[in-house]
């Protein structure tokens, strides 16, 4: 089997993953606009708080319904869907006159965002082979946090040149959203979807497209035909065996994903910052944007090494440096005037590294593996909704727990977060490297257990790859 990419099934990731770059620019983008539009609309803080928050109000409300019908809908339609989403709240944030307008604009921001959030990956992940599956669903990670990045940018460069700059962000924001309804309509459908809708022959047609000279289509076919059943409603599947086991796995990972505390240190960074030191403010917001560069590179690295060296290598070694590296932290804090504060840069960093290597990355990875395709849109769809909660959660809790118990135990908690989601992933995750999804959901229906639906990757494959990194 020719294990080469097909350009074309690349270029379908990238324009997908502008869903990602989406999802990365609008979340980030409001920390950067905050004091203009509090003068200019004259918002009071508790309604620049409704602002801020009505974007993950509308993640954790949007999801759910679209769950319903991903697996109904194509996920192509949906990402137009969400595109189109996109511009109208992007353009009622450019023109609001008043508070109501920028808050409704945010609040269908978040409904797209959460939608953009876990369809993009699912998109992509039915659509590529397995043994690159890994390599392409982390391309819309990458754009997540280049997103995040290019909203970060543009907001320093934009800040003090014009009264109108945060209008001119969030025209910005509709641009790449343009960009993604008019890709859509020259990619594909996502090969299952076209088998369940118009069956053998045009899902043949369609690997042709995607897969490279050589490769077994023939095989790929015959896989996807043999999984096409009409069970019952996805709903009520959900909750019998064993889906329910793979269901209670994505929703783990990601409650573990938000509660290693990233978003905390992402949403309040400079604060954090600042109470170890690092002033001016510009200093700490300079500290702040140094993560998510670190954010940045370490999603770039892991997008070479995903698909050889596993996802469970990745996830357990990553999750374990975050925990030792807040753990630092968390002693270093215990005397901050003794100590330099660029060690607790320096920890930080280690810690958003091993994060990055592990649930940042991978967590999209596997909830686009471990679900049956009848269910799967639904499945993603709840995991997300679970992690956009805990995200919500730690948001509003972060700075109370911060400033009553102080950096010691904060850190400290968030480590302890850290080291319970290695245990809980070396337990529990399967190996999902190079496995079709078809043969993940053989797996689950005969009765392994959710740990053995993947497969281990050799030892010796391991200390060879190992042995390529350090050459």
């Amino acid at each position: 089997m020719n294990k080469g990419m097909n350009a074309f099934v690349f270029l379908i990731a990238v324009i997908a993953g502008f869903g990602g770059f989406l999802f990365g620019f609008d979340s980030s983008v409001i920390a950067d606009v905050k004091d203009q539009v509090i003068s200019q609309l004259a918002l009071t803080d508790w309604q620049w708080a409704q602002v801020v928050s009505s974007s993950l109000l509308g993640c954790i409300l949007g999801i759910p319904i679209s769950g319903l019908v991903a697996d109904k809908l194509s996920r192509r339609s949906l990402l137009k869907v969400v595109a189109l989403g996109f511009m109208l709240g992007s353009s009622l944030c450019a023109l609001a006159p008043g508070f109501v307008s920028i808050l409704l604009g945010r609040f269908i921001i978040g409904i797209c965002i959460g939608i953009a959030s876990y369809i993009a990956p699912l998109f992509i992940a039915e659509i590529a082979p397995p043994h690159q599956r890994g390599t392409l669903v982390l391309i819309n990670g990458l754009t997540i946090t280049f997103g995040q990045a290019v909203a970060y940018l543009i907001g320093y460069f934009l800040h003090d040149y014009s009264l109108m700059s945060w209008r001119y962000l969030f025209w910005i924001g509709s641009l790449p959203a343009l960009v993604l309804f008019s890709g859509m309509y020259f990619v594909p459908h996502s090969p299952r979807w076209i088998m369940r809708k118009y069956g053998a022959d045009a899902t043949l047609k369609t690997l042709k497209q995607i897969r490279p000279v050589g490769y077994n289509i023939q095989q790929e076919l015959t896989e996807i035909s043999n999984h096409l059943v009409n069970p019952a409603p996805a709903y009520i599947q959900m909750f019998k065996k064993p889906i329910v086991f793979v269901l209670l796995l994505g929703i783990g990972l990601g409650l573990f994903q938000q509660f290693s505390g990233i978003n905390a240190l992402m949403y309040y960074g400079p604060v954090v910052f600042e109470s170890f030191g690092f002033f001016p403010v510009k200093n700490a917001i300079l500290a702040t944007f140094f993560l998510g560069l670190v954010n940045f590179i370490f999603t770039v690295v892991t997008l070479f090494y995903v698909d050889k060296l596993g996802r469970r290598f990745l996830l357990i070694s990553g999750t374990l440096i975050a925990s030792i590296s807040l753990y630092f932290v968390s002693v270093l804090s215990c005397n901050p005037m003794f100590v330099n504060k660029f060690w607790i840069l320096g920890g930080l960093s280690f810690y958003v590294m091993g994060y990055c290597i592990s649930l940042g990355s991978l967590f999209w990875v596997l909830i686009s593996e471990i679900y049956p395709l009848s269910v799967r849109g639904l499945a993603m769809s709840i995991a997300t909704v679970f992690q956009w909660g805990a995200n919500f959660v730690v948001s509003l809790l972060f700075l109370p727990i911060y400033q009553f118990s102080g950096q010691t135990v904060t850190f400290a908690m968030f480590a302890t977060f850290c080291l319970l989601a290695c245990w809980f992933i070396y337990y529990f995750a399967p190996e999902t490297t190079s496995v079709s999804l078809e043969k993940l959901e053989e797996n689950l229906s005969s009765g392994k257990k959710v740990r053995d639906i993947g497969q281990p990757v050799s030892k010796n494959i391991k200390i060879a790859k190992f042995n390529l990194i350090m050459d």
